[in-house]
């Protein structure tokens, strides 16, 4: 069989040899043959308007998604009239896209809310404790409502802060009003052109600031009153709060705090060397509530709820014991939902389960792509932030695969023998490995792009570690739950602590296998956007054509791979540097900006080897030092020699200005200094944020945080 009849049969009889026409009839032909596919595709163009407002450099004028929407409304209006079914779905897509970009302008619109514009210190701030996380260096408490004296002197106050209270403080309570003397700022930058913008986030969240407390806290009188709203969410929070400390005394060691971020969403109790156990072996997603916990509790509750009925013959012949089941695993799902803190992954896991039970109620196929598509469009109208984070874009790209997968292969379940308990559990093993190879293959190309790694062995480790908490930590955590009125959860939360402890000690084994991970360079917009297009492409579509969006999909995986990796790095901060050399980074100082330091080496994929007197010490460093500062000498592809200066002394601005290409000065240089090489003083690190310097061909290219980011209400704060 040829190419074109494989692809497009009906569009070329048999026997007959292929003409140019019938090549321009194909695309055409398999369009009405897929017919039923056709809007699966107006969430794809709804997330395409959010992801193309997102991506602009500047806020656009919200008259150009009402002029497109308009045109697209008139169009469809007269394919309505004409009933031409095929151009009212091809007019339906753009509509769907100009109604993204529509909702995300508005969503960000309404988001608004007033933003510390510099770092300052507020002494005896007040305000209500609405969240409270604890840690092992002290609480983070989110206050609102504020209150400062003098502040009517100095503009808008937040509406809300984060604020880390000091380690010998005891948390506070959710719901009571504190008052403390602390430094905030305004929600950071990225410490990397490109990387995660918390000012993005923080914007939707409407939080105004982040910093760290001076004093004590104190608990003061609140005069305002409290909305029934705000109660029952206070409510809520110290319920939750109650049952994380329960579970951790039931339980008092890591196991414990495991349980209580299984069960209450609640992480800031487990250690960080366990948390990167998890990370490299492949089992962080345990910890991330999500449609797999979800999925467990219902499906617990599901199986539980029709075995019990079924134990009654004439329920289970005269009742609907199945939709019985649906409906208590609803409900549930949605306890569930409240306790974890319904987190926007949250909401879109329950999303998911209850559109699956809800079509077990109404006798529907429980599990479709037009599900996923129902789904994916209620969470983008919602919240349409959400797409350019990882939770959104790892969750649904793991769930569409599977879907796609099942869609295309589910006829073999009933062509599997299975009978006997061996056939079944091989059934079962076959099936947890096939799903999470699915998932891990899908996902890997959004967690290259957002993380800069993937687990070599997270399909052995979700092999043996996934079955334990199915069938062991998450019954016996839920029946933990259930046990707590009458004060027996320690003897479930005992069992639940062993599963965790073996489900530990996997990560444990796996992460420090060889080779366990992978670092990668960051991955490119553009890349991730071809893998979104390709493998949308290869899952939709049913017919061979849809093969095509391999090669789509192929591109943007390797698109990390056509990025060249920077020269050198400046912080924004003006005292902190890196520079790369033999596959790996070199710091100016490794005591100062931790995190900057994991940011530069996630996204350069690059290991941090040492400071910078350590890398002068080597035979044929490239970089020499003294009392004034340090100098860095590269000879580019093109053969020229470029060289980079680190100033620390202003008395060495002149001699390095006339020898280097470009000069990191201490202070604003004079005009007359610096002539013919670029400069970067701290006023425009201040301004611009980190640079990352690139070797180009004609010369040095720098590429900084603010133009990455663009002018964005969000990055209005400096």
């Amino acid at each position: 069989m040829r190419w074109y009849r494989m692809f497009g049969a009906e569009a070329v009889p048999r026997g007959r040899p292929l003409t140019l026409r019938d090549a321009a009839a194909i695309p055409f032909v398999l369009l009405k043959a897929e017919r039923e596919r056709w809007a699966l595709w107006l969430p794809v163009f709804l997330g395409a308007g959010i992801a193309v407002y997102f991506a602009l450099p500047s806020e656009p004028p919200i008259e150009a998604g009402f002029t497109l929407l308009s045109i697209c409304a008139v169009a469809l209006v007269w394919a309505w009239w004409r009933r031409a079914d095929a151009w009212s779905a091809l007019f339906a897509l753009p509509a769907a896209a100009a109604i993204g970009l529509i909702i995300a302008g508005w969503s960000t619109a309404r988001a608004e809310a007033p933003v510390l514009a510099g770092e300052r210190v507020l002494s005896g701030v007040s305000g209500r404790v609405v969240a409270v996380e604890p840690f092992a260096d002290g609480a983070r408490v989110r206050l609102e409502n504020l209150a400062v004296p003098g502040w009517w002197r100095n503009g808008a106050l937040p509406e809300a802060i984060r604020i880390k209270l000091r380690r010998d403080d005891p948390a506070p309570i959710i719901g009571q009003r504190i008052q403390v003397t602390a430094r905030v700022s305004p929600p950071p930058r990225p410490s990397f052109p490109g990387a995660y913008d918390f000012a993005r986030s923080a914007w939707f969240d409407r939080l105004g600031g982040v910093g760290f407390a001076f004093s004590h806290w104190r608990l003061v009188r609140s005069d305002a009153s409290i909305s029934p709203a705000d109660q029952i969410l206070a409510a809520i929070e110290r319920f939750r709060a109650d049952l994380s400390t329960r579970l951790r005394t039931a339980r008092p060691d890591v196991s414990g705090h495991v349980l209580a971020a299984l069960l209450t969403g609640d992480r800031s109790g487990v250690p960080e060397p366990v948390l990167e156990d998890l990370r490299r072996s492949g089992l962080a997603h345990l910890l991330a509530i999500s449609g797999l916990h979800i999925g467990m509790v219902a499906a617990i509750v599901f199986v539980t709820m029709r075995t019990c009925l079924a134990l009654s013959e004439s329920w289970a012949r005269d009742r609907p014991i199945k939709k019985w089941a649906a409906a208590a695993a609803l409900i549930a799902s949605f306890a569930y939902l409240i306790l974890s803190g319904a987190t926007i992954p949250t909401q879109r896991a329950f999303l998911m389960t209850g559109i699956v039970l809800i079509a077990v109620l109404t006798d529907r196929l429980a599990i479709s792509m037009r599900l996923v598509a129902v789904a994916a469009g209620a969470v983008l109208i919602l919240a349409p932030e959400s797409i350019v984070g990882p939770s959104f874009q790892l969750s649904f790209a793991a769930v569409i695969a599977l879907v796609a997968v099942y869609e295309q292969y589910r006829l073999w379940a009933g062509r599997i023998d299975t009978d006997g308990p061996h056939g079944k559990t091989v059934r079962y093993l076959a099936a947890v490995c096939l799903t999470t190879v699915i998932a891990g293959v899908a996902t890997a190309p959004f967690a290259i792009y957002h993380f800069g790694q993937v687990a070599h062995y997270s399909v052995l480790a979700n092999l043996v570690a996934v079955p334990i908490v199915t069938f062991v930590v998450m019954p016996l955590g839920l029946l933990s739950l259930a046990l707590m009125p009458i004060g027996l959860e320690a003897i479930p939360a005992m069992g639940a602590g062993w599963g965790i402890d073996a489900v530990l000690w996997i990560a444990e084994q796996v992460a420090d296998l060889p080779g366990s991970v992978a670092q990668i360079p960051a991955m490119p917009e553009w890349g991730l956007a071809l893998v979104a297009v390709g493998g949308l492409w290869c899952a939709i579509w049913q017919r061979a054509w849809r093969f095509c969006g391999l090669p789509v999909l192929i591109a943007g995986i390797l698109s990390p791979y056509w990025m060249a990796a920077p020269i050198a790095i400046l912080h924004e901060d003006g005292e902190q540097a890196a520079i790369v050399w033999r596959d790996g980074l070199w710091l100016e100082s490794s005591r100062k900006e931790r995190f900057a330091q994991n940011v530069w080496s996630e996204k350069t994929a690059y290991p941090v080897l040492g400071d910078w007197q350590d890398l002068a010490k080597t035979p044929d460093a490239p970089i020499r030092c003294d009392p004034l500062g340090c100098a860095l000498a590269l000879r580019l592809t093109n053969g020229k020699t470029v060289t980079l200066s680190f100033v620390s002394d202003p008395r060495a601005l002149r001699e390095d200005c006339a020898l280097s290409t470009l000069v990191r000065a201490p202070v604003v240089a004079h005009p007359s200094l610096c002539v013919e090489v670029q400069v970067v003083n701290p006023a425009d690190l201040k301004r611009n944020g980190t640079y990352a310097v690139y070797a180009g061909r004609d010369g040095l290219r720098l590429v900084t945080v603010e133009e990455r980011r663009g002018e964005r209400p969000w990055t209005r704060a400096r």
